[in-house]
């Protein structure tokens, strides 16, 4: 995923693109993809899905507050 956000922000990516791309991972909202680029939509769903997968199995830990930190930290 890192590698992949990397080459999002590096090369693929225009200024405004990516301003809103950042917009929408800082509120960790689905419905602000609709302005996105198809890649962009597939990686930002992917990455949710991720947190959500994690956030899952944490949970079946007791730890179901770690996703949250890691969010607010992002």
């Amino acid at each position: 995923m890192t590698s992949i956000i990397d080459d999002i922000y590096d090369a693929y990516g225009t200024f405004e693109e990516l301003k809103h791309f950042t917009k929408a991972i800082e509120r960790w909202d689905i419905n602000n993809i609709d302005h996105f680029l198809e890649y962009m939509k597939l990686f930002y769903v992917a990455l949710l899905d991720v947190y959500k997968e994690i956030e899952e199995e944490t949970m079946k830990d007791g730890y179901q507050y770690w996703v949250h930190y890691a969010i607010e930290a992002g």
